[in-house]
């Protein structure tokens, strides 16, 4: 009996020092983390048009036109290249056309080319633009100027309380760290129209207008996305 636990106290002793790799064992090294490339290609037309149109008062309007093509959102991972090319044209619009007043209307128009946004890229990034964008929002009164009659009378063709907001944006980069060898590489060859327009026969007041260009950006990952 003394000799077979002899026998096992050392067999167990000698698979432990195996696995601590005594012995001369070495484990084999865990195998690499493979590689995530991405490759992004846009080659077309995108339009998201709203009209309204033929309206006496027009009131409580919302439009919103949106394109975006190649578009990468991963905040939590790590990539090794990233290719990112687009050609053609977006267009985004809203118009509103009215004969009397038009009050409460809020237009957004937006296009979005070659988004990425990832922790980390240990390799290359590259952004190619020759697609042109063109945001436009536009409210126009079409009738001639009149007076409304009656108790509290006023004159006719009035705008009130306006938003436009246009928006175009190409080659984004946005990232939570950056590696030593990271290259990057943008580039932007088209153009960009962001355009906002009222015209009012009347009275014009409590209008908001944002036009926004941007292309060739990179920064971090904001807090909370």
């Amino acid at each position: 009996m003394k000799t077979i636990l002899a026998a096992s106290v050392i067999a167990l002793m000698a698979t432990s020092a195996m696995a601590r790799g005594g012995g001369g064992y070495t484990p084999p090294p865990p195998p690499p983390a493979p590689e995530i490339n991405m490759n992004q290609v846009f080659q077309g037309i995108q339009a998201a048009l709203n009209k309204i149109e033929g309206g006496e008062d027009v009131s409580d309007v919302t439009q919103t036109a949106l394109n975006a093509a190649n578009l990468i959102n991963l905040p939590d991972e790590e990539l090794d290249v990233v290719t990112q090319t687009a050609a053609g044209a977006q267009l985004a619009a809203n118009y509103v056309n009215f004969s009397e007043d038009l009050s409460d209307v809020t237009q957004s128009a937006t296009n979005v080319l070659n988004s990425l946004t990832v922790d980390s890229v240990t390799g290359s990034i590259t952004q190619t633009t020759t697609a042109g964008q063109a945001a436009l929002n536009a409210v126009e009164g079409v009738g001639s100027y009149g007076w409304k009659h009656g108790k509290g009378g006023y004159g006719s063709d009035d705008i009130y309380d306006v938003t436009q907001t246009a928006l175009n944006a190409a080659n984004l980069v946005s990232l939570g760290s950056v590696s030593d060898d990271l290259n990057i590489v943008q580039t932007f060859t088209t153009g960009q129209l962001a355009a906002n327009y009222v015209g009012a026969l009347d009275n014009v007041s409590k209008i908001t207008q944002s036009a926004t260009n941007v292309a060739n950006s990179i920064g971090a990952i904001a807090a909370g996305e």
